[in-house]
């Protein structure tokens, strides 16, 4: 299957991820603070300090600030870069703040790099984080995205067409006489198709037209990966795609399957290797052939 590379932002459910994907830098890439409140040294703790100044606040995203002495603490938000000089957080609800200082409850106990999300314990540097060949959901983009890769290198997209064929479909939206019905089947196949992650589907309708229908198909058969016909496909008189398709050269699979409703379902490939599914046009059997419905 040939390869496209897109941009992160436009990478599609589902696509297939044509190249491994390494950590950019160590995650997390420094010390990283987990919870909102103070960081600290705490040696000074352990010997007798519970009385703090606080001598500066750094947030997510700030260069780091250095420690000015063991006794002072800098407040801290969730995700910043921990302080030169401390090596440990005590969250918000375990201090009071007053006139400029913090002190600890009397119940709080300070151990080395609690509350610290230490660099590279979740992955180091050059590690193999999602590997060729997996369908991507949100969370591999989202991987990827995290690994500094703007662009992502996965297999292309087959181009589908959906046509529904029948002289009675009327447009939603568009007058509409006694003896006609609207065209639904195309809306749910290209929705179920989307859903699945296909973004490259094209819309077609087909007039119950021998000529017209071998025309159209044998354009859509050069154009496109895979083509998904409703109606024409069971035994009546103007059903007549499995006949226009095999004189386009279309090799016949299989022409019927043990199920209720849904038997006239047909399957067939082109010589250019274009796969072909014709479902039957009732509104009813056509959604028991669709995937998932």
């Amino acid at each position: 299957m040939p390869a496209d590379r897109v941009s992160a932002s436009r990478a599609v459910r589902g696509a297939v991820l044509r190249e491994n994907i390494y950590a950019e830098r160590d995650q997390p890439p420094f010390d990283r603070v987990a919870m909102d409140g103070i960081a600290l040294d705490s040696t000074a703790v352990s010997e007798g300090a519970r009385r703090l100044h606080i001598q500066a606040t750094q947030a997510a995203g700030d260069p780091p600030l250095s420690l000015g002495t063991p006794t002072s603490c800098i407040e801290v938000m969730t995700g910043a870069m921990m302080p030169a000089g401390c090596d440990s957080v005590v969250p918000v609800e375990q201090i009071a703040i007053l006139e400029g200082e913090a002190e600890l409850a009397a119940d709080v106990t300070v151990e080395p790099w609690q509350n610290v999300h230490r660099r590279g314990t979740d992955t180091r540097q050059g590690t193999l984080l999602v590997s060729n060949g997996v369908r991507l959901r949100a969370p591999e983009i989202a991987i990827a995205a995290s690994a500094g890769m703007a662009r992502i290198r996965v297999s292309s997209q087959p181009m589908l067409a959906v046509i529904s064929t029948g002289n009675e479909l009327i447009e939603p939206g568009e007058p509409i006489l006694p003896h006609q019905v609207r065209r639904s089947n195309a809306y749910a196949i290209v929705a179920a198709l989307r859903q699945q992650g296909f973004q490259r589907v094209a819309d077609d309708h087909i007039v119950d037209d021998a000529p017209e229908l071998k025309r159209r198909l044998k354009f859509h058969l050069e154009t496109h990966d895979v083509l998904v016909l409703s109606g024409g496909v069971s035994m009546g008189k103007l059903d007549l795609v499995p006949k226009v398709l095999d004189e386009l050269g279309v090799h016949t699979v299989f022409h019927k399957v043990a199920q209720r409703p849904g038997k006239p379902m047909w399957f067939g490939v082109a010589s250019s290797g274009a796969a072909v599914f014709a479902l039957p046009g009732n509104p009813s059997r056509h959604l028991c052939a669709l995937p998932g419905m």
